[in-house]
C-alpha cells in the first residue's frame, strides 16, 4: 500500500502519464485534445460546460465533448440527498461565475429531446453549451421521443468513461489527469500551462484565499468551547462546526481550513467526528478512492497544507483515534487532538491502528491515557458518533467535511470560502 501510494503521488509517475497520453501524440503530428464527459441531467456538467464555452477560446486545443447518461452505478451515496445538494451547489457556482443558474430540473421530455438534438449537432463545447440551456430551461417548442441509437451512444460513452478510469460526469480527461468541475479548472489549466496550451491563466480561476491556508500552530485557536458554553466577548455568536472523518483526505484539508477560518474570526470551531463511509456498509470503488486521493493531494498542494501520503486508519485506526477523543474534548484539547490524528495519516506515516501511537498523541497533548479510556467507558464513541451523523443526515447531507453555520450547511472543503462570506456578514450585522 505505502509503494501504490508513493508511486501515486511522485513526480515520474506525473511526468510518465504526460510522455505517454500528451508527447507521443504531438510527436506524431496530433493537435491536443481533451475529452470532456458530461450528462445532460447533471447540474454540475451545466456549469462546467458553460465555463468551457467561455474559456476554450484561449486554448490551443479542442474538446471532445461526449454525452453519457451519468454517474455509474453503485458510486452515488444518498442519492436523493446528493441530488438535493447538487443543485444547491451548482447554483453557488454559478452565482460565482456569472453562469446561468437552475431555477427548475428538466423535464424527461426536455432530456429526451436535448439528447435527440445532440445527435445532429457538430462534437463542440459551444453546441453542447446551447443544447444545456435549453434543456435545463425547458424551451423546446417540440419533443422527440427516445431512440436505441441515443441509448447506444450514451452507453458507448459511458463505458468509455469506466474504461479509462473514472466514475462520474462533468469531468475532464486531459493528458493522462482527470478534473471534475469548475472548481478544478485551476488546476487544468495549470496543466495547459505547463505544456504551452494557454497563454494566460484565467484570473477567475486562481483562488484568492483571504485565510491563511498554511499549517501554522499560532493561527489555531487555543482552546474548543463547548457549544453550550459562554462565547468569549469578542466572539461572533454562531459556533462553525464541522463533520468529518478521520479516513477522508478532504476532511483534512477541510478542518484545517475551518481551524484557521475560526482563529481570524475567533470563533467557535465545533468538531463533530463520524465514521467513515465504509465502516456505515457504504461502496467505494477503488477508482472513486484513487481520484479523492490525488485530487487531494494536488488540492493540498495549492493550498499549503501538509501532506506526505496516506497510512490507511479505516477499522482499527479509527476505533482507536475515536475512543479517546471525549476525553480530549472534554479537557478543551479536541482541536489539538484531532489535528494530531489527521498528520499522523497523512503527513508523518503513523500507524493509529497501534494503541501506542494514539497514547503517544495523548501524552505530546499532556493529557492522561488512563482518564481518557475511564471516560470512554462512560461515554462509547459509537454512541457520540451515530448521534454526529443523524445530525448530518437532518441537515440533508450524508458526507464529509461538511459544514453547518447558524441556518446554513455545505458539503465539501471546497465551500469554505462561502462560510466566510456568511461569518463576515455576521460579523458586520451583530
Amino acid at each position: 500500500m505505502r509503494l501504490k501510494i508513493k508511486w501515486l503521488q511522485s513526480h515520474c509517475r506525473a511526468k510518465a502519464l504526460v510522455f505517454r497520453y500528451f508527447l507521443i501524440g504531438r510527436f506524431l503530428g496530433q493537435k491536443a485534445q481533451a475529452e470532456v464527459y458530461l450528462s445532460l441531467n447533471d447540474p454540475h456538467s451545466f456549469m462546467l460546460v458553460q465555463m468551457l464555452s467561455r474559456l476554450a477560446v484561449n486554448y490551443h486545443l479542442t474538446f471532445k465533448v461526449l454525452f453519457i447518461w451519468g454517474t455509474l452505478p453503485g458510486i452515488t451515496i444518498c442519492p436523493k440527498l446528493y441530488r438535493q445538494w447538487a443543485i444547491k451547489d451548482a447554483n453557488l457556482i454559478a452565482e460565482k461565475y456569472q453562469l446561468v443558474d437552475i431555477k427548475d430540473e428538466p423535464t424527461s421530455a426536455s432530456l429526451t429531446t436535448g439528447q435527440q438534438i445532440w445527435q445532429f449537432k457538430v462534437n463542440n463545447i459551444a453546441n453542447a453549451e446551447q443544447i444545456f440551456i435549453n434543456t435545463w430551461g425547458n424551451q423546446f417548442s417540440e419533443h422527440f421521443q427516445t431512440s436505441t441509437p441515443t441509448i447506444n451512444h450514451q452507453v458507448k460513452n459511458q463505458t468509455r468513461l469506466k474504461a479509462k478510469g473514472h466514475y462520474a460526469p462533468a469531468s475532464i480527461l486531459f493528458a493522462g489527469s482527470w478534473y471534475v468541475g469548475v472548481e478544478r479548472l485551476y488546476h487544468f489549466e495549470n496543466m495547459l500551462k505547463k505544456l504551452a496550451l494557454v497563454d494566460d491563466l484565467t484570473e477567475a480561476l486562481m483562488r484568492k484565499n483571504q485565510l491563511n491556508q498554511t499549517v501554522n500552530q499560532q493561527n489555531f485557536p487555543h482552546k474548543i468551547v463547548d457549544i453550550n458554553a459562554a462565547q468569549p466577548a469578542n466572539a461572533v455568536s454562531e459556533p462553525l462546526v464541522i463533520y468529518l472523518s478521520l479516513r477522508s483526505p478532504y476532511s483534512y484539508l477541510g478542518f484545517v481550513q475551518a481551524i484557521n477560518l475560526a482563529g481570524q474570526y475567533k470563533i467557535e470551531l465545533v468538531i463533530k467526528p463520524v465514521l467513515p463511509l465504509l465502516m456505515r456498509g457504504a461502496a467505494m470503488p477503488l477508482v472513486k478512492q484513487k481520484y479523492i486521493y490525488l485530487d487531494a493531494l494536488r488540492e493540498a498542494k495549492k493550498l499549503g497544507i501538509e501532506f506526505n501520503g496516506f497510512t490507511d486508519p479505516l477499522g482499527v485506526g479509527v476505533m482507536n483515534a475515536y475512543r479517546l477523543f471525549a476525553w480530549a474534548q472534554q479537557q478543551g484539547k479536541a482541536l489539538e487532538y484531532m489535528l494530531a490524528c489527521f498528520k499522523a495519516i497523512y503527513v508523518n506515516g503513523i500507524d493509529l491502528a497501534n494503541p501506542e501511537h494514539i497514547e503517544t498523541i495523548y501524552k505530546d497533548l499532556s493529557l492522561n491515557v488512563e482518564d481518557g479510556y475511564g471516560y470512554q467507558e462512560q461515554h462509547d464513541w459509537q454512541q457520540w458518533a451515530d448521534l454526529n451523523q443523524v445530525e448530518l443526515t437532518n441537515l440533508n447531507l450524508w458526507g464529509v467535511p461538511s459544514f453547518s453555520y447558524g441556518k446554513s450547511s455545505y458539503w465539501g472543503q471546497d465551500r469554505i470560502l462561502v462560510l466566510e462570506k456568511e461569518i463576515n456578514l455576521v460579523k458586520i450585522n451583530s
